[in-house]
Formats: structure tokens, C-alpha cells, sequence
């Protein structure tokens, strides 16, 4: 969340010194200056940086100006209504000026779109899209309801991934992206893991038996599966209804459950992969790179791994995959905006594990190459150091 702060102006001050222009305060000036952010003005230089009136009152809360900037910055002063009408933020949901509280202004804002709202949208009900994790505007078009209750805005909804029919051309696309690089995602002699696609909950309950994630991430999208022997997948049976232009295929459809049973096996250290359905194309296919990149690993002997070195690397092809994906002359102009959304989610993640082994991973591939990578992950359990 970011937010205009207000605190004492940039620099010492003394009292002998205008904290506005510099000069000096004179005995009659000192009289008629004024105090404020830590130190004395001229009362011609406490003005407001928009109208060029001269202010009065207090800070902050129902009082008179507001200050922008961080300590150590350029700040300036505004008078409240001033900034209220041409500066302050307007929330993209309700469409309302974000208040300021105690001469603060509190907002949120979305990753790499660059949406402002009300902190209050968060926890109060608001639709979020679970592809773009933009909000639903109020008054603007509804989002879609997805069976196990996320929604999708109408954007990501148009390359929805729903069943297993829906996600095998871009399994084996991915499985063929290993091979530009040389690699062989299923090693010597490996069985290709089936592909489930899932609701929430049912990855939620296989990943408390797989114990995984636990710790990692708020949220799980994707797995590698190697103890669950039972697991229940979505499969869509296509549905029509009416509307206003006629006949238009419901997106979702008649959606059934469909249980599958996964042998176990002594020897495939993966027996199947499992993605959460209802994403868009785009996204799914990012998360299917990263839980690939984990099959790869498991198929091919490596060690056991530190999960930032081992979810960096997963990261990085993830990252891989989709700036192909950007790159590609059938990208469409929406595909080509989640994927770059989707790229800084990677590149700028706050997280210890899923973060910093991201970058680390990167630095290690623009330095060396991605098999060079593997080759020292594979001897050494880490990333190559970089001269």
C-alpha cells in the first residue's frame, strides 16, 4: 500500500532561517512568520503549491493544508480543498476522492496496473479478478463468477482454462519449450505424469497431505503430486443459453467432478500434476511451467534442494515460458498485457522463498545460461556465483 505522508520538512532549520525560501528571518519577520513542519516561514512563503494563496491554520485532520512527500524529499504544501479537488487520489472502484485521516491518505494499489483504491475494498465484499487481481468498478461490467466462488473479469474470462481437454496443447507446448534449451523434462525413461485441473479446496486438502507448501505462499495454484492416491478434477460438460443476440456458449458450462485414482509408485517420483482451473490461459500456463520445472528436477536425479534455490529455479522458467509468450505474433493485445503483468509479479514478489530465489535465479541465468544453471544446481545444491 503507498501512501502521501506528511512529517518535518527536508532539512535542518534554524530560527533564523526561512525553511521556504532559505532567507533569513528578520526580528519584525519572526513576529509574523510561521511555525509549521518543524521549522519557521515567511508568511509570503507559506503558500500553497497549486492556488499560490497564502496558507493558514494547522496540518492535517480537518485543518487548513496537507503536505506531500517523504522526509528527504521535495515536499509541498497544499491547501486541503485544493489538493482535495485536483490532487489527491480518486479510488477506481467507487470512483470516490480517497480521505485523508490525520493528514494522512491511505490507498491501495495494483501491481503493475497502477489502479488506486480504497484501502476499505480489501475487506468489504468488492470482486476481485483472480488473473489480474483487478477490482470490479462499480457501475462498470460485472466479473464472472467461478463454480468454487472466484471471480474473473471479463477480460481474463475470454481464455479461461477449465478442464484437462482445455490445458494438454499447452502441457505439451511446455514439455517442447524444455527441448529448445536441450532438456528432457521426463529424463531417461519417464512416464509423462497425467495432468488434473482442480478446484481450490481440493488442492488446498492435497497440498495438507503433500506438506509442500506449507509456510511458503498464502495461496496454492499448482503441485507436483507423488503420495495422494485419490483426487477429484473438473470437467466441463459445454451448456447453451439464451440471451438477448441468441444462442452464446456459457463460459463455465455444466462443470462435474470427476474422481481419478493415481497409482502409487516406487520408482516416478511424480505421478501426476494438478492446476487450479478457471484461470486465464496466460497465468495457468506460468503455473504449469513452474510445477513442470519442478517435474524436471524430480525426473532428472536432482538432490534435494533449499526451496528458495528450488522455487527460484521454478520461478525463472515460469518467466521464461511467458516472455516466449509475449514474444509470440499471435499474442493478443490482453494476453500480452497479463503476461507482462505476470512477469513483474515474478520479478518484484515480496516473498523470501518465491522473491529472492527468483532473483537470484535470474542473475544466475542472464550470467549463464539456463543449463549452466542446472548443471551447478545439480553438483553443488545452489546457484552458480557470478564473476
Amino acid at each position: 500500500r503507498a501512501r502521501a505522508t506528511s512529517a518535518p520538512a527536508t532539512g535542518a532549520s534554524t530560527s533564523d532561517a526561512c525553511v521556504g525560501c532559505g532567507g533569513a528571518l528578520g526580528a519584525l519577520e519572526r513576529v509574523t512568520s510561521v511555525r509549521a513542519l518543524g521549522g519557521c516561514w515567511h508568511a509570503r512563503c507559506f503558500r500553497c503549491d497549486d492556488c499560490g494563496e497564502q496558507l493558514r491554520g494547522v496540518f492535517g485532520g480537518g485543518g487548513e493544508y496537507v503536505v506531500t512527500g517523504k522526509p528527504g524529499e521535495d515536499r509541498r504544501l497544499f491547501h486541503a480543498r485544493c489538493y482535495r479537488e485536483r490532487h489527491r487520489p480518486t479510488c477506481c472502484v467507487c470512483a470516490a476522492c480517497i480521505p485523508s485521516r490525520d493528514g494522512y491518505i491511505h490507498f491501495e494499489t495494483t501491481p503493475y496496473w497502477g489502479e488506486i483504491s480504497c484501502v476499505e475494498h480489501a475487506t468489504d465484499g468488492t470482486n476481485r479478478c483472480d488473473g489480474c487481481r483487478r477490482y470490479e468498478k462499480r457501475g462498470g461490467e460485472e466479473y464472472i463468477a467461478a463454480p468454487d466462488g472466484r471471480t474473473l473479469c471479463l477480460e481474463c474470462v475470454q481464455t479461461v482454462v477449465i478442464d484437462t481437454k482445455d490445458a494438454e496443447p499447452l502441457y505439451r507446448d511446455i514439455l517442447d519449450f524444455f527441448g529448445t534449451y536441450g532438456l528432457s523434462a521426463l529424463g531417461t525413461g519417464g512416464e509423462l505424469p497425467p495432468l488434473y485441473l482442480c478446484t481450490q479446496d481440493v488442492i488446498n486438502h492435497v497440498d495438507e497431505e503433500e506438506k509442500w507448501h506449507q509456510g511458503r505462499t498464502s495461496q496454492v495454484r499448482g503441485m507436483c503430486v507423488s503420495h495422494v492416491e485419490t483426487i477429484s478434477t473438473v470437467y466441463r460438460q459445454p451448456t447453451w443459453k439464451p440471451s438477448n443476440a441468441g444462442s452464446v456458449f456459457d463460459v463455465f458450462g455444466q462443470l462435474d467432478m470427476v474422481e481419478h485414482r493415481i497409482p502409487r509408485s516406487t520408482t516416478q517420483k511424480v505421478t501426476a500434476i494438478i492446476v487450479l482451473s478457471c484461470l486465464p490461459r496466460v497465468l495457468f500456463s506460468s503455473i504449469l511451467a513452474h510445477e513442470c520445472m519442478h517435474m524436471y528436477l524430480r525426473l532428472n536425479g536432482f538432490p534435494t534442494l533449499e526451496p528458495i534455490v528450488e522455487e527460484g529455479l521454478c520461478q525463472l522458467f515460469a518467466l521464461l515460458w511467458i516472455e516466449r509468450q509475449m514474444a509470440s505474433q499471435n499474442a493478443t493485445a490482453s494476453d500480452a498485457a497479463l503476461a507482462a503483468y505476470c512477469c513483474e509479479a515474478i520479478r518484484e514478489d515480496p516473498s523470501e522463498i518465491y522473491g529472492v530465489g527468483a532473483r537470484l535465479a535470474i542473475d544466475a541465468y542472464d550470467a549463464h545460461g539456463l543449463v549452466r544453471v542446472l548443471d551447478s544446481v545439480r553438483r553443488t545444491r545452489n546457484f552458480p556465483i557470478s564473476s
